[in-house]
């Protein structure tokens, strides 16, 4: 289940008090603003005004303290949390603390994955429904290990075996051989990299491998399914497991991806590749916007909230002139009314607190 399967948005209000709205209530969670917070399908994990890692749950309805320390670092993706203290590496099961390794140098969270590096053990490991997965040897003294991750994927190059290997699944597998450099791109059940022996850029979709340029990426991008980049042509082209789309005729000035959503600035236009091909969001760039699924939200040039969809759906969400910012979280909208107060969105109801 993902934050999008209801609506779970936490947001703080005009007394500096922390709040959570889950599915037309509002809860509230600490008197005091946290110092971050991240909404998950189930409640809210949060660091509190003294630092402390804490968890509302939806059934308890109540705060507990997981850890009382505040972290050396913290990460948090979907409802998958890691966090370090000096070197040891937590992360959330259920309610509770649970330690994943010891040795820790660096990790990265990205929603069922948590791949680290342990030093006790010599290894790059990744941890997967609960499962310690080791990827790769790391030798004392031997440079740092690279890869590179998406949701539910992992990719890494040994330098050793000349070697690209790929995660997805929780089994691994080589993707190119005879390599001497290594370079891919990671989103939700796809990866994108550069086959050094053969000289082709592939996109991994399932099984298979197709070719996707004959050319280095300049740069690339992955999301949910969907790989964007841009070859030595200095045209963007985008994949979603057909045939690869060129979108422009020459270098976009910025260009990204995120869910299932591309986005580009092309000819003064922000444009979405829509699943009819490429379409305007607006005539004028907006001031802001925000991705989640398959939805760009923004605000249009009266500062009122609009929103697009991959499939080419518009929706007026608000018409509320002047809004300020506001926050998506799924398929919940948050934003500071004009007129005082806190107002959520969701599947086209207007809730005010």
């Amino acid at each position: 289940m993902d934050v999008s399967a209801q609506c779970v948005a936490p947001f703080v209000t005009a007394m500096d008090r922390s709040m959570l709205f889950v599915d037309g209530r509002f809860m509230e969670v600490d008197a005091r603003p946290p110092a971050t917070m991240h909404a998950q399908s189930d409640g809210l994990f949060f660091t509190d005004h003294a630092g402390q890692l804490c968890r509302f749950g939806l059934e308890a309805r109540a705060v507990e303290v997981v850890q009382e320390h505040p972290a050396d670092e913290l990460q948090a993706s979907g409802d998958r949390v890691a966090w370090r203290m000096v070197d040891s590496l937590w992360t959330l099961r259920g309610d509770r603390a649970h330690l994943l390794a010891t040795g820790v140098q660096r990790f990265h969270v990205s929603d069922s994955l948590i791949v680290f590096t342990d030093s006790i053990e010599h290894e790059l490991a990744a941890s997967w429904k609960g499962r310690r997965i080791p990827l790769a040897s790391v030798t004392q003294g031997s440079e740092r290990p690279q890869w590179t991750q998406g949701a539910n994927t992992v990719t890494w190059y040994d330098r050793g075996q000349r070697t690209l290997f790929y995660l997805s699944h929780g089994q691994v597998e080589a993707l190119a051989d005879s390599c001497d450099v290594g370079i891919a791109v990671n989103g939700m059940d796809v990866v994108a990299y550069w086959d050094d022996a053969h000289q082709e850029f592939m996109g991994r979709k399932g099984a298979e491998s197709v070719r996707l340029s004959g050319m280095k990426p300049v740069n690339a991008q992955a999301g949910d399914g969907l790989v964007a980049f841009v070859d030595g042509t200095l045209k963007l082209k985008a994949w979603r497991g057909g045939d690869v789309v060129q979108l422009t005729d020459s270098m976009p000035s910025q260009y990204w991806v995120k869910d299932r959503v591309l986005l580009y600035l092309w000819a003064g236009r922000l444009m979405i590749w829509s699943d009819d091909g490429p379409v305007a969001v607006e005539d004028l760039v907006p001031e802001q916007w925000q991705v989640a699924g398959g939805r760009v939200v923004y605000l249009d040039i009266n500062r009122e909230l609009r929103s697009i969809r991959v499939d080419g759906g518009r929706e007026r969400l608000s018409r509320e002139p002047g809004i300020s910012s506001f926050t998506l979280h799924g398929e919940a909208v948050v934003y500071p009314a004009p007129s005082g107060g806190t107002v959520v969105l969701c599947r086209g109801r207007r809730h005010a607190y």
